[in-house]
């Protein structure tokens, strides 16, 4: 009744839009927070699996790189075809069913190369979420109020997967062992599938076959394709950065900072409040002065985090202040991955497009930065991953600097 009548592609007007793209905004971001407390939950129950599996920092490093590789693929193959296709909604609720029965399989895994290969599964999986659920917000969301949700979608993934997560992680991982923790991400799953099915429409403004043609991609203007080139570099700078401090910054504050794995959680968890913050914030923010000097300042702050784990000795209350300080900039990953590009190309292109610059992230930050960062800490020391991702810090300074100046 009520339900049915935010749902129906007949509700007209302005308050029966609102409060449709109210409940589109909360099931999305719901999406994309858990996909995101899966991904990151191999960082936040390192501890565990290398005590367990007596893994080096390399093997855990390649737990996520081989997941991210399916997470690519598919997240590019997905993103084409539900552009030519114009399905949305019914490619996300048997993506979602995947995702939980892939996520129930971890039960099974016993050994190293068994939880590899589900990993692997479940990145196929939930390779698809990010540019349907994206291309969704952005062709449902009114213009005036698309920064504003995508802001909400930020402020909860935060919340859910980085406050929550780890504190959730380590003591479901310490109660019942690794397996339960990856596991119990398929209830979430089983009830977004249910809500997506039952609430969400198809998008109202992307036709099969639109913008997603071949002749559409090629008659981009120039400043649309130097743009997303920016972004998509920006992106494995960020995505370097990222991941990798996710991964190794527990093992670093268990064999660095000697603290424990659970303490070690609920420092992280202040990750979680930080990107809420600037998930919600430097969306708003851009709307006020602008989307380019807005991601230039994230990247800036980013700076803070590899500087504070790499040159700070006081207090751990004083490094959760510098962590969460730092932390804010992740609230730019919208910017250069969803509002940059729907200013530059066509509804109808735009899921292909959120695919190319997410996946080139996780091609070069998701699979090649646990790689890297494991050898240096193998090889050289656990703190030698943090100076790399300064570098990568530097690096997306100067991309973001390259992107402010080129706007027209």
């Amino acid at each position: 009744m009520a339900t049915r009548d935010i749902a129906s592609p007949a509700a007209t007007g302005t308050q029966a839009s609102y409060k449709y793209q109210t409940v589109m905004v909360v099931i999305t971001s719901l999406v994309i927070a858990f996909l995101a407390t899966d991904r990151l939950a191999t960082g936040y129950i390192g501890p565990f699996l290398t005590q367990d599996l007596d893994l080096s920092a390399t093997q855990l490093g390649l737990l996520y790189s081989a997941q991210a590789v399916t997470v690519a693929i598919s997240g590019i193959a997905i993103g084409h075809f539900s552009d030519r296709t114009g399905m949305r909604k019914r490619l996300l609720v048997p993506l979602l069913a995947f995702c939980a029965l892939a996520a129930s399989a971890t039960l099974l895994a016993e050994g190293y190369l068994q939880l590899m290969a589900v990993r692997v599964v479940m990145g196929a999986a939930l390779g698809g979420l990010t540019p349907i659920v994206q291309s969704i917000v952005s062709a449902q969301s009114t213009p005036a109020r698309l920064g504003f949700h995508i802001g909400i979608q930020t402020l909860l993934m935060f919340l859910i997967s980085q406050m929550a997560g780890p504190l959730i992680s380590t003591r479901v991982a310490a109660a019942f062992g690794w397996q339960a923790t990856y596991a119990a991400s398929a209830v979430p799953f089983v009830l977004l599938a249910v809500l997506v099915a039952i609430l969400l429409r198809e998008n109202p403004r992307v036709e099969a076959g639109g913008d997603g043609s071949d002749a559409a991609v090629r008659s981009l203007p120039a400043s649309a394709n130097h743009t997303i080139g920016l972004c998509v570099a920006i992106s494995m700078g960020f995505m370097l950065w990222l991941v990798i401090h996710a991964t190794f910054l527990s093992i670093f504050l268990v064999e660095v900072r000697g603290v424990t794995p659970t303490r070690a959680g609920e420092i992280m968890s202040v990750l979680g409040l930080a990107g809420a913050a600037g998930g919600l914030l430097l969306p708003l923010l851009s709307d006020r002065i602008g989307k380019r000097v807005t991601l230039l300042g994230g990247m800036l702050i980013s700076t803070v985090v590899p500087l504070a784990v790499l040159f700070w000795t006081g207090s751990e209350w004083g490094l959760q202040v510098l962590l969460f300080v730092g932390w804010l900039s992740v609230g730019s990953l919208p910017l250069y991955a969803v509002l940059l590009p729907s200013s530059a190309v066509s509804p109808g292109r735009l899921g292909a497009t959120i695919a190319l610059i997410t996946g080139s992230g996780e091609v070069v930050g998701g699979i090649g930065g646990p790689i890297i960062a494991g050898q240096l800490a193998d090889r050289v020391g656990i703190t030698w991953p943090f100076v790399f991702t300064l570098a990568m810090s530097a690096v997306c300074v100067l991309l973001a600097a390259t992107l402010l100046k080129a706007k027209a």
